[in-house]
């Protein structure tokens, strides 16, 4: 009886490798076709990043290709430097009026 009660372990053992193999196979197909979404899904969002990046670089070099807006602009810049600096005088200003007051 030995020897059948081998075999029979044998079988077993044989049955759930092939069970094992078979879901490991199912595992491995089913990440592929994750993998393959994912990579789908990249793919569409790098063509849409491509598209956003496109768009504004297309808008800043229609931007730069019009020097008076750019002057202009830089203009607004130099003149908000100059108000900035009365303003910070005058906080200094009220700072010695406080003191002259005390």
């Amino acid at each position: 009886m030995a020897p059948s009660d081998k075999s029979n372990k044998d079988q077993a053992t044989n049955a759930s490798g092939d069970a094992d193999l078979a879901q490991a196979y199912r595992d491995l197909a089913r990440g592929e076709q994750a993998a393959t979404a994912l990579e789908s899904n990249l793919s569409n969002l790098e063509s849409r990043l491509d598209a956003i990046l496109a768009a504004l670089e297309a808008k800043e070099d229609s931007q730069s290709s019009t020097p008076a807006k750019i002057d202009g602009s830089s203009q607004v810049k130099s003149s908000a430097g100059l108000s900035a600096k009365p303003q910070e005088g005058s906080n200094g200003d009220a700072a010695e009026d406080k003191e002259d007051a005390a």
